[in-house]
Order: C-alpha cells, then structure tokens, then sequence
C-alpha cells in the first residue's frame, strides 16, 4: 500500500500542502478530504494561496513553530483562528548544534531524525498532546492546518498522529511524510548550495531529509511504548472523547 496520489494542494506561497484525505485505513474506509491539511509555513501565502486555502475550508491554523519564528507576520484572514503550539518549547540553539552534530556524525540518517522525533514524544508529551488537542477541538464543518517551517519535521510528528488515530496503516503514514523529500526542494536547494563548506552542505542536505524509514521507526517506538498512536495520546492527556472527535473529523462513519 502507498500515499494516494493527487493529494497536493497548489496554495501560492507554500510549496509542501497536501491534504490528508483520500488515505486507506485499516477497516478500508478512507480518510475525509478537506478535513486536515499539512503544510510548510502558511503565514507566506499570498492572497490567492490564501483564497484557496479560505475555498478548500479552511478555518483554523495549528502552528508548531517557534515563538520567534512568528513574529512580525500579517495575521491570516477574517474567520481564520490560530492556535499557536511551540512543538519544540524554547529555541535553545546549545541543543540545536547538538542535534546538529548528531546528524552530520550518524552513519544513518533516517535512524538519526527518528531519534529526535521520538525524543520529542519522550520529553513533551503534554505539548504533542495540546497540538493533536487543537486539531481535535476545531469545528467540524471547517478545515484544519497544521504546519510549522518547512511542513516536515514538527508537521510530521503531529500529522503521524492524527492519521494513526485515524486507523491509518504505519506503511502509508510513513509514505506520507517522505512525500516532503519530494516538495521542499524549492525550500532547500538554494540554502543547501549557499553553504560555506563541504560540511556544512552535507549536514544542511541532511537535514533536509524525509525518509520514510525515519517515521517507520518512529511509529514502531510508538507501538512499542504505547500499542500505538491513540494509546501515546491517552498517556499524553487526551481524552477518549477528544480522540474519538479526531476519529469523526477524520473518516466518516
């Protein structure tokens, strides 16, 4: 089984938007389109990406940035609210060279990111929680955006979650989040390239990296630690009620 394909979404100024509709479960339903879309940093968009967020129904932004990482931005259109999650808490920039010097020294990559991701499951569970909360607790007639910078790695670990409580097999959640690798080329190619050295190339390529063995082994942790995506989020704090609010939102009875 693979990610449906046709699940882009052509938004002027973004360059990583699908909506997570139209993916197999395991009971052979499918996931509803319009209901949750994932995407790189939407506050870019410009007025006709913004139209077709507003005609795709879009109502509510979950941002999983970095406080600073917002600042001085246009706010989004009238009837479009934002719930403002810092996936990754503080920006500590100790921690971030050694991230960064765990993924340039790792032989495998993928298995290097997956160990930040789950990490951040380890550490944060109330935050990961308070953004699949924010998702859960939107209006059900309107549409959800859930994004951060590039649309991969913060987007990635909430956007697994939602589609594993969903019933989404882990083969085609992990298929999803390696379609970044395919979209952020517009995003990275020119960073990549302006490096000043040989090693800060391959380090900025490296972290560029989707790879769809990273969130296997995420969602294998996941089922390790918790039997899986909705068991992790009862432990992190939601509720049966909010999950079965995310369920409703996600495939339709």
């Amino acid at each position: 089984m693979g990610a449906v394909e046709g699940r882009s979404l052509a938004w002027d100024g973004c360059f990583n938007v699908r909506d997570l509709g139209g993916l197999e479960t395991a009971t052979g339903r499918r996931t509803r389109r319009g209901a949750v879309v994932r995407a790189d940093n939407v506050r870019g968009l410009t007025a006709a990406g913004w139209q077709a967020a507003l005609d795709h129904g879009v109502r509510r932004l979950v941002d999983l940035r970095f406080e600073a990482e917002r600042e001085s931005e246009p706010d989004p259109p009238a009837g479009v609210d934002v719930v403002a999650v810092s996936l990754f808490g503080g920006h500590d920039p100790v921690v971030e060279n050694r991230i960064a010097e765990r993924l340039i020294s790792a032989d495998d990559a993928a298995a290097a990111h997956a160990g930040f991701y789950i990490r951040t499951l380890e550490q944060r569970p109330e935050t990961v929680a308070a953004a699949v909360a924010a998702v859960a607790g939107a209006d059900r007639a309107s549409g959800v955006v859930i994004h951060c910078f590039a649309g991969k790695d913060r987007t990635g670990i909430i956007s697994a979650l939602v589609l594993g409580v969903a019933g989404v097999p882990d083969e085609i959640v992990a298929a999803d989040y390696a379609e970044s690798g395919r979209n952020m080329s517009h995003l990275f190619d020119d960073w990549i390239a302006d490096a000043a050295s040989e090693e800060d190339r391959e380090l900025r390529r490296r972290l560029a990296l989707a790879e769809q063995a990273t969130m296997q082994l995420v969602l294998e942790w996941l089922r390790e630690r918790a039997g899986g995506a909705a068991g992790y989020l009862l432990e992190a704090g939601l509720s049966e009620e909010q999950l079965e609010r995310l369920r409703a939102r996600l495939v339709d009875d």
